[in-house]
């Protein structure tokens, strides 16, 4: 095996890039996908309106935009953070 193949291949197992990491992107596009699934846990009379994703920034951002039964606005923003193998157990 070549030197660089075997660096490669090292590397390969560590995350060397976490903002924002391709694990923290491919989760919040996996969050909004779920959106549905969410809609059905409220409560009767809620409801998902929009949902805005932000994940060309450090700790992706989901931002989903509710209505609640009596038609107020409501935001709630799930931000994602992969944290890095350092310090993960």
């Amino acid at each position: 095996m070549a030197a660089t193949e075997f660096c490669l291949k090292q590397n390969s197992m560590r995350t060397t890039y976490y903002n924002p990491s391709k694990l923290e992107v491919d989760f919040a596009k996996a969050f909004k996908d779920l959106a549905p699934q969410l809609e059905n846990k409220l409560r009767q009379g809620e409801q998902v309106i929009d949902i805005e994703s932000i994940h060309d920034v450090d700790n992706p951002l989901v931002i989903f935009k509710l209505k609640d039964k009596e038609g107020d606005l409501h935001e709630v923003v799930v931000q994602i953070i992969q944290r890095p193998d350092s310090i993960v157990k």
